[in-house]
């Protein structure tokens, strides 16, 4: 398993006690990190995908193929 040097304060280092050993609160903070650059890149792809084949409908369309499908 590779090992990681990280700088922090001695204020930080006393916030991160608080919620369990050092190590632990580190690991969970660089979880949390990279989950969140992970979401952030699917939630781009996404608004990308969405620009290049935007799908809009009117209210009353729906109804119209609601409608339609129960008629099936």
């Amino acid at each position: 398993m590779p090992t990681i040097s990280v700088r922090i304060s001695e204020k930080e280092k006393k916030e991160l006690v608080q919620y369990g050993s050092l190590s632990n609160s580190i690991r969970e903070a660089l979880r949390l990190y990279l989950d969140s650059k992970k979401s952030r890149q699917l939630l781009r792809k996404l608004e990308e995908l969405q620009r290049k084949n935007p799908v809009k409908t009117t209210k009353l369309q729906e109804v119209r193929l609601i409608k339609e499908d129960r008629n099936r």
